[in-house]
């Protein structure tokens, strides 16, 4: 599977579920964000790259986001 097709069942499962937790729980009081830099990817994207990794042979998180998501696919996760 590529990452545009894993990408993509992800980001439909992430609506269906947006909607489903729209009509099933309490709205959210929104928090404000005090520490760090403000979020730039989406939960799609976060849970694409999660995925691709548990797929991968990279053994660590951080030398597969070095290693690879940073060379190879840098187009398709800009931020």
């Amino acid at each position: 599977m590529g990452i545009l097709t894993l990408f993509c069942n992800i980001d439909d499962f992430f609506l269906l579920y947006e909607k489903w937790k729209a009509t099933h729980c309490l709205p959210e009081t929104p928090t404000p964000e005090t520490r760090g830099h403000p979020r730039q990817l989406h939960p799609s994207e976060v849970m694409t790259i999660l995925i691709a990794f548990h797929q991968s042979n990279y053994r660590t998180f951080k030398h597969f986001y070095n290693k690879h998501v940073c060379v190879y696919w840098c187009a398709e996760f800009p931020h």
